[in-house]
């Protein structure tokens, strides 16, 4: 066996039989537990060194601080920080993990973690049991024998390097659905951008409704009822894209009341007033206007139309 082996072998028992001899006067105040995960790994792997603390409630224990090294050959991968834990009997459980790795094979040595101790006014060192990872070197092959090279392995493309294609490939679609719209477009005579024209003015869409009923004489044709709905209707449509009133929805009296907070002019009030109270008596008591009125009605709608339209507000230029 190897003479190093050997040395590090009776070193480790020498300190174990001292630790049995010996007997730790702190034991029932301060107990420490190092324990690695496995003892055995082949060069190169990675295990964890736990470390556990348990101290009475009046006591402080400070621990190590570790450097990149724990020994010679045994390297420190990763530190954890140190997490406690509440116990019975006043007792407090401090625990932290070492993940420590090794490149030389053989027996390696790790010799005891000191850790400071205060309690009372009164500082000591208190070291925990020693340890011995076992390091084995990977097996070589030497069967001799021959093998294919393997081929080399694609990584995954990302997002980032997707993105480029990506883009061209939507402003491809874009540039071919361009060809075909406009190819369509001069095929059937058509400009190839249109214009959006803006939304119409409420008293012009209500005009152009009146003159429509008008042409259509239906009072004439002893369609009364028919043309006071139509009427009403016109009227209504109106007033709910003018003045932003339910007016379709609501009754005459909540249409008149809706007004009267609004303070409209007495005439164009008047005018409302006297078209939708008619309208309702021709819809529901079926009376007779005559002619004169439903002239008189229209004129009136054309009249409330025009008083109450959109006036833009003019700014005064000032010098």
């Amino acid at each position: 066996m190897d003479k190093k082996v050997v040395k590090k072998i009776a070193g480790l028992f020498t300190l174990l039989t001292v630790a049995l001899i010996s007997q730790n006067t702190f034991s029932q105040l301060v107990t420490i537990n190092v324990e690695l995960d496995t003892n055995q790994i082949l060069i190169g792997d990675q295990v964890n060194m736990q470390i556990e603390v348990i101290k009475s409630g009046d006591a402080s224990v400070i621990f190590p601080a570790f450097e990149e090294n724990l020994t010679d050959e045994i390297e420190i991968v990763n530190i954890s920080g140190i997490d406690s834990a509440e116990l019975e009997d006043y007792k407090t459980a401090l625990y932290q993990n070492l993940t420590i790795t090794a490149f030389d094979s053989g027996l390696l040595y790790i010799p005891p973690v000191d850790f400071l101790y205060i309690s009372k006014g009164f500082t000591d060192t208190i070291s925990s049991s020693a340890n011995y990872l076992e390091v084995f070197p990977v097996k070589i092959d030497t069967t001799g024998t021959i093998r294919d090279i393997k081929g080399l392995y694609k990584a995954p493309y990302s997002l980032g390097e997707l993105y480029p294609y990506i883009l061209a490939l939507i402003f491809i679609g874009l540039l071919v659905w361009f060809i075909i719209y406009y190819i369509e477009k001069k095929k059937k005579d058509e400009p190839i951008l249109r214009k959006v024209r803006p939304p119409e003015m409420p008293h012009i869409i209500a005009l152009r409704e009146l003159d429509k009923l008008k042409a259509e004489k239906l009072w004439q044709q002893n369609k009364v009822k028919l043309y006071y709905t139509r009427l009403t209707e016109i009227v209504r449509t109106y007033i709910e894209r003018r003045f932003e009133i339910m007016a379709m929805e609501e009754t005459t009296s909540e249409i008149l009341n809706e007004f009267q907070e609004r303070e409209i002019e007495n005439v164009n009030y008047s005018i409302l007033e006297q078209l939708l109270n008619l309208a309702d008596l021709v819809k529901f008591a079926k009376s007779e206007p005559l002619p004169d009125e439903n002239i008189t009605h229209m004129d009136n709608a054309y009249a409330f139309v025009k008083n109450t339209k959109y006036q833009p507000v003019e700014q005064e230029l000032t010098a």
